[in-house]
């Protein structure tokens, strides 16, 4: 067989049992991923040399078939260009952050829900609700003096894990890395 016609068939194999039923994961085996507007975090400084930090709306968005879940905690540590860890004595965050994830369904007709019991449903992206996630003020404080001092500030990045519970409390986690740029627009 063709390598073209390997990748169709497996293609269409992930399609059918995605409409089955099953779950198939997104991108690196997780069958959720966190989306921010803007994609990075970061800040500004403003003329008065005020640090205004962007606020990031986010959404995790479900893979189709993907169980219902409760996004319950993420833990955060920021690195350097070069990989190494920012605040050892303070690495990040960790804290709650109580957001409901929809199943991986939608609505095939005019409702906007819908659940495996509704006549119009099927397997398919979905997303929950928006939220606010974006950086600590201390980065860009720290990210500013290295600026200051001539080192480079290319490459930072949060490294984000996510923990949640689908509602047959089935624990879930998966990670993410989150690029922080300055300038990045707060507008």
């Amino acid at each position: 067989m063709k390598k073209t016609g390997a990748i169709a068939l497996l293609a269409l194999l992930v399609a059918i049992l995605a409409g089955c039923g099953l779950n198939v994961p997104t991108g690196q085996g997780q069958y959720y991923w966190v989306e921010l507007q803007p994609s990075q975090w970061g800040f500004e400084v403003d003329n008065s040399g005020m640090i205004k930090i962007a606020q990031n709306a986010a959404q995790v968005l479900v893979a189709p078939g993907a169980p219902a879940a409760v996004l319950e905690k993420v833990e955060v540590a920021y690195y350097d260009g070069e990989g190494n860890l920012l605040f050892e004595d303070d690495a990040g965050y960790s804290g709650s952050l109580p957001v409901a994830i929809p199943e991986g369904i939608i609505c095939t007709g005019s409702d906007t829900v819908c659940t495996k019991d509704s006549s119009n449903w099927e397997y398919g992206w979905a997303k929950s609700e928006k939220f606010t996630f974006s950086m600590q003020g201390k980065v860009a404080i720290s990210m500013l003096d290295e600026a200051a001092a001539g080192n480079p500030t290319l490459g930072w990045h949060a490294h984000v894990v996510f923990h949640a519970h689908t509602l047959t409390n089935v624990p879930i986690s998966w990670q993410q890395d989150i690029n922080i740029i300055y300038p990045l627009t707060t507008k």
